[in-house]
């Protein structure tokens, strides 16, 4: 399938996540080695140094899989030593930033799901754990040191590990510029 006819393909599909208003409205890019398509089950697979763009999301990763029910994309899975992702959810405050081996974005819930030695920074908060379950709309985090869906046959419990930075306030970066 020539060029032209994949981005076409790609612009016909559905919006991957919309946080930002103009988020949604922004075309998607996807740049990889290859990318196979088959149109009968609706899954579109994108291999070798992946970059998934629209508007302030990014996903880098090895390889990301769309999976669509007609136009309506339904799930996205990237998977990366690690697969990194970062999209600003509101306009006034930084991009959340996080990586995992595996990303998953289940488009009816609006939530991410990063497994494998996952990490999110969102503000000044830090989360680390073996799932993140991450709510786009309510930007609300869940994490948890053990993956019930992987197949860690360790008995060890893994714990999850959370870092809360405080505030700086205005007076705490005027002593750090006079000092």
């Amino acid at each position: 399938m020539n060029k032209i006819n994949w981005l076409l393909l790609i612009l016909m599909f559905s919006p991957l996540v919309s946080a930002l208003p103009e988020d949604w409205q922004q075309q998607l890019e996807i740049e990889s080695d290859t990318a196979e398509l088959d149109r009968k089950s609706g899954i579109v697979v994108y291999r070798g140094n992946v970059q998934l763009q629209q508007g302030t999301l990014s996903i880098k990763a090895d390889s990301i899989l769309l999976m669509f029910n007609g136009d309506t994309l339904e799930q996205v899975v990237a998977e990366g030593n690690p697969a990194q992702y970062s999209q600003q959810v509101v306009a006034d405050k930084p991009a959340t930033e996080a990586q995992a081996k595996r990303i998953e974005y289940l488009a009816a819930k609006r939530e991410l799901r990063f497994r494998g030695s996952a990490q999110l920074q969102q503000e000044n908060n830090e989360f680390s754990g073996e799932l993140i379950r991450y709510d786009v709309v309510s930007e609300t985090v869940y994490a948890s040191g053990t993956d019930t869906g992987s197949r860690n046959t360790s008995d060890e419990k893994q714990r999850i590990k959370v870092i809360i930075k405080p505030n700086r306030t205005q007076t705490d970066e005027a002593q750090d510029t006079q000092g």
